[in-house]
């Protein structure tokens, strides 16, 4: 069964210890993430370098860097990759963080995003949660280098643009930050049977989480779900609800939630051909592939989404 969550993005806000050098380290129990802390100390005290393997998720690199912590690792000999990209270098070692809904990875993650926010601001953490959601290759290691640098520099981190850490996270919140709005202007929705509206999209990045408040703003009154096949995510949102429900998916589950696209009521069949009309009537003739003005739409509607969009798609 998916996993559902509760808000459009990672809850990790709560407050812990009022001292900014405990936030990031909680104290807890022996659990998964002491764990992997002692086994990367060890590992360490040997002489070797070690690499700590999490999911792409913002819950499981923020553990990953609370780990680090926790094992007061130099940087310089300890870095963080995505479990399927891992590779390790000749005398490396290898941690493997639990899974990312294991309420102490939960739980690790959420003090080291407090500590990070009381140290260097609201507008770095919300940051942090954008990078996360990258799909670029060495996520979590440029994420994991700009918190170190954040923690030691504090609210100054904002204003520093020339480290190369922040040159590296900035391309990265960029890259999401435009795709969040690409997702916001191209979902498409069509209405099936029961009233429920279905949208598929597959965003370049994993952007269905950061942008829920705003479907559930601007149709608060409806049931609907947007489906993301690619990074194999869903948002649900119920009439008059606040907030969407993000929820994990497999592959049969996302392949089945995305086929009913293809249910539309007849009334949404007309007002999509209704819209194929006018925007086909719209258009200036001669203006094709190899004629002036098809590279301006292609830059204002990347052709990545145009499978998606009624008013482009060749079939009447």
């Amino acid at each position: 069964m998916p996993q559902e969550a509760s808000t459009t993005q990672p809850d990790v806000r709560q407050r812990g210890s009022s001292a900014s050098s405990r936030s990031c380290v909680p104290e807890i129990a022996p659990n998964v993430t002491d764990c992997a802390a002692r086994e990367v100390s060890a590992a360490l005290g040997q002489g070797q370098a070690v690499v700590v393997c999490c999911e792409r998720t913002t819950e499981s690199v923020l553990a990953a860097v609370g780990v680090t912590y926790l094992a007061h690792a130099d940087p310089c000999r300890i870095r963080l990759v995505a479990v399927n990209e891992a590779q390790p270098r000749l005398g490396e070692k290898v941690v493997t963080l639990g899974d990312d809904r294991d309420g102490t990875v939960v739980a690790l993650a959420r003090r080291v995003f407090a500590g990070f926010e009381e140290k260097c601001g609201r507008s770095c953490s919300r940051r942090v949660v954008l990078a996360c959601a990258a799909d670029e290759p060495g996520m979590p290691e440029v994420v994991h280098r700009y918190m170190r640098l954040g923690f030691s520099m504090g609210k100054r981190l904002y204003e520093d643009v020339a480290a190369p850490e922040a040159i590296a996270f900035a391309s990265l919140v960029q890259r999401v930050s435009t795709e969040c709005e690409h997702t916001r202007q191209f979902v498409r929705f069509v209405k099936i049977p029961d009233g429920t509206f279905v949208s598929v999209f597959e965003p370049a990045e994993n952007t269905l989480p950061l942008v829920g408040v705003h479907f559930s703003r601007r149709m608060r009154e409806d049931r609907f779900v947007i489906v993301d096949p690619r990074h194999l995510v869903a948002i649900f949102h119920e009439p008059e609800a606040t907030a969407c429900a993000v929820v994990g998916l497999d592959e049969d589950t996302a392949a089945t939630l995305a086929s009913r696209v293809n249910e539309a009521d007849e009334r949404e069949q007309l007002v999509q051909a209704l819209w194929q009309r006018f925007y086909r009537a719209m258009e200036l003739p001669g203006r094709g592939a190899a004629s002036r003005g098809y590279d301006l739409q292609a830059a204002w509607m990347p052709k990545r989404f145009w499978h998606g969009l009624p008013e482009l798609n060749p079939k009447p």
